[in-house]
């Protein structure tokens, strides 16, 4: 049993880094009553407006189905992409809590506003030599146009 026990360990150990993403690249899913959307890119910017104390002390993270435009200005991306891109905007603040969610979808947009202590919404760093790396997910959040949720690793470059 204590034999078993340890090779577990050891397969989780070896396994574990060699599933991470690569920078720039998210693997999940945005779930969309029911239809499920491949997550496959990921941004990240600090020093981005917290609107809850007014201060630039916040990270956002970007996960999209589709590549953005090179230079886009991700400052101006917290609650809507352009068109034709779906995907979830998180805003992350100095503790790393969530503190705004929106999702964009083919059939429209929810923004669930800035908050504090919504426990529907998780973040989950992960250590990493490059970039800004971590897991975003929700329970399923019913909105009244639709239910969702997702379950996102990311590894973005920190702009």
């Amino acid at each position: 049993m204590r034999r078993a026990a340890l090779m577990l360990l050891a397969l989780t150990l070896v396994a574990g880094p060699a599933a991470a993403v690569d920078l720039g690249r998210a693997a999940g899913t945005l779930v969309i009553d029911g239809q499920k959307i491949d997550m496959t890119y990921a941004y990240a910017v600090g020093r981005h407006k917290n609107q809850l104390t007014n201060r630039n002390d916040n990270t956002l993270v970007v996960i999209t189905d589709k590549a953005l435009a090179d230079g886009v200005n991700l400052h101006e991306l917290e609650a809507s992409l352009p068109d034709g891109i779906n995907g979830v905007m998180v805003c992350l603040d100095r503790e790393k809590r969530v503190t705004h969610v929106a999702v964009q979808h083919p059939a429209g947009m929810f923004d669930a506003g800035f908050f504090e202590g919504v426990e529907n919404y998780e973040f989950k760093p992960r250590k990493t030599d490059a970039g800004f790396s971590g897991t975003v997910s929700s329970r399923r959040v019913k909105t009244n146009t639709m239910t969702f949720s997702y379950d996102v690793e990311f590894s973005a470059a920190m702009k």
